[in-house]
């Protein structure tokens, strides 16, 4: 009988040492694996970050900026944010070395200096990219470019960052549904980059990206009338343009939007009516129309679910 509880011991010890490499505290071999040539990368030629990412420790889910799944093991956050040494000078990183995170779901790499990928070796699952305040003007296109490695996105911030001017079809993203791209310098040819070839002010449609909730466009260069720019985004919830140049009246075509929740178009050159059939969601709608020109209109009166309205100066 003592024999045979030893054996099962044995064995139950064995099962647990062989299973080390998925449990939540271990992760998976390959990832652990993936997560040291990730530093390594980080740290070129010469950096320092990421100490606790020890070689020989397996418990690399409990290692700093890695968040896991409890049942499974694998990394499903990866939290880099200023994590690279700013004087390792431009950081280009091979998109391949993401390739072993089968469930990660959520990249930020904000503040890294990253100029851009490596030649694309291979797509990825990710669902949120985060990258504010990385590059500059001069290698912004490069990295655009690069940014087909990761068709499934669905959530994509580039905020707070150097692009300039014309940054011309750099993706096709059509599960995308969150896009920031506030606190730039981008003009109207930054609609090109949403899965049309479009060209001279805000085109007349959006593109593929009908699933779009999320659009943030503001503190940019965006000039002339919003035409019929979002006329398919018929799912958008919130939009910011606010800090532009555009000019015109504010298009009737957009209480087709029913989803809309809030419209931000305050310091523009706008003028007219707010139209009225905007307001006949039940919802909150919140509207900023600062600096509008003209009148306000008289059957506002008759937008009962209108509950914020937002008019400045």
């Amino acid at each position: 009988m003592a024999g045979l509880l030893l054996q099962l011991l044995l064995t139950v010890f064995v099962m647990a040492v062989s299973l080390q490499g998925w449990l939540p505290l271990g992760c998976l071999e390959e990832e652990r694996t993936a997560l040291l040539q990730l530093k390594d990368a980080l740290n070129y030629p010469n950096g320092t970050s990421l100490p606790s990412w020890i070689d020989g420790d397996a418990h690399c889910c409990s290692w700093e900026s890695i968040v896991c799944n409890s049942s499974t093991g694998r990394v499903t956050i990866l939290a880099l944010d200023s994590t690279r040494n700013w004087e390792l000078g431009d950081w280009y990183l091979n998109d391949s070395l993401f390739l072993p995170f089968q469930e990660l779901n959520v990249l930020s790499l904000s503040a890294n200096r990253i100029a851009g990928w490596v030649k694309n070796k291979g797509s990825s699952n990710l669902s949120a990219l985060i990258l504010n305040n990385i590059t500059t003007y001069g290698s912004s296109l490069q990295l655009l470019l690069s940014l087909r490695a990761f068709p499934n996105l669905t959530k994509l911030d580039l905020s707070n960052n150097d692009f300039r001017g014309k940054i011309l079809g750099f993706l096709d993203l059509k599960n995308l549904e969150y896009l920031d791209l506030s606190y730039n310098t981008l003009n109207n040819s930054i609609f090109q980059t949403i899965g049309n070839d479009f060209s001279g002010p805000l085109p007349p449609r959006f593109g593929t990206s009908s699933k779009l909730r999320y659009v943030y466009l503001s503190k940019n260069k965006l000039e002339g009338p919003i035409a019929m720019t979002f006329y398919n985004a018929l799912e958008i919830m919130t939009l910011d343009l606010s800090h532009n140049d555009l000019t015109g009246r504010i298009p009737e075509w957009i209480d087709r939007l029913s989803n809309l929740r809030f419209l931000l178009l305050s310091y523009n050159n706008l003028e007219g009516e707010i139209p009225i059939r905007l307001c006949r969601n039940e919802d909150d709608i919140s509207y900023n129309v600062e600096k509008i020109k003209g009148a306000v209109s008289p059957n506002l009166s008759k937008a009962f679910n209108l509950e914020i309205m937002q008019i400045f100066k």
